[in-house]
């Protein structure tokens, strides 16, 4: 896992000092909203002990990355990378909501989408949402994603969009660092 940069960002693998800003992404529950029930601060603070001892693997199902705002040097999100299989994933990301309307959000997919399939060699990545949240699939399509209607989940609530790195030829990447 390394770091990396577009034009406005700076994303880097998640480490101890983002423990308050992911507890409070993931209990606010404007932002949790489309992803799941808000969690405790307990809880948070739980999954994210878990989530650090995961990405120390080898080869980790998991993988979060913290994005930096180059202009700031604040800390805006996270975005992370689920392995289902080998060559296929899923990916999420969660802003603060003061950071929403920038832009902030293509710019951050599409680098973990290049980064994805020319560092991590997948071919497919996932984006699975609710179909209500409108805002993710405006990101989702300016990304690159298209929805196989033949592959949708039985919650009929639910969206599943893909991208393929053999039709995926963008690049939002000026440096990878580390």
């Amino acid at each position: 896992m390394k770091s990396f940069t577009t034009k406005r960002l700076l994303i880097r693998p998640l480490e101890e000092t983002d423990k308050a800003f992911y507890i409070s992404l993931y209990s606010d529950s404007k932002i949790m909203r489309n992803i799941g029930t808000p969690l405790t601060s307990i809880e948070a603070t739980e999954a994210f002990t878990h989530t650090l001892t995961i990405m120390q693997k080898k080869k980790p199902k998991v993988m979060v990355w913290a994005i930096i705002d180059l202009k700031s040097n604040n800390l805006i999100g996270l975005q992370a990378l689920y392995n289902k299989t080998p060559n296929i994933t899923e990916i999420g990301i969660m802003l603060a909501t003061q950071f929403n309307g920038m832009l902030f959000p293509e710019e951050a997919i599409g680098s973990l989408i290049e980064y994805g399939f020319n560092h991590l060699n997948l071919q497919q990545i996932n984006a699975h949402f609710a179909k209500a949240n409108l805002a993710t699939a405006r990101v989702a399509k300016k990304t690159g994603f298209v929805c196989d209607t033949s592959k949708q989940p039985l919650d009929s609530q639910q969206r599943i969009d893909s991208v393929y790195k053999d039709t995926w030829h963008r690049h939002y990447i000026k440096t990878i660092i580390g």
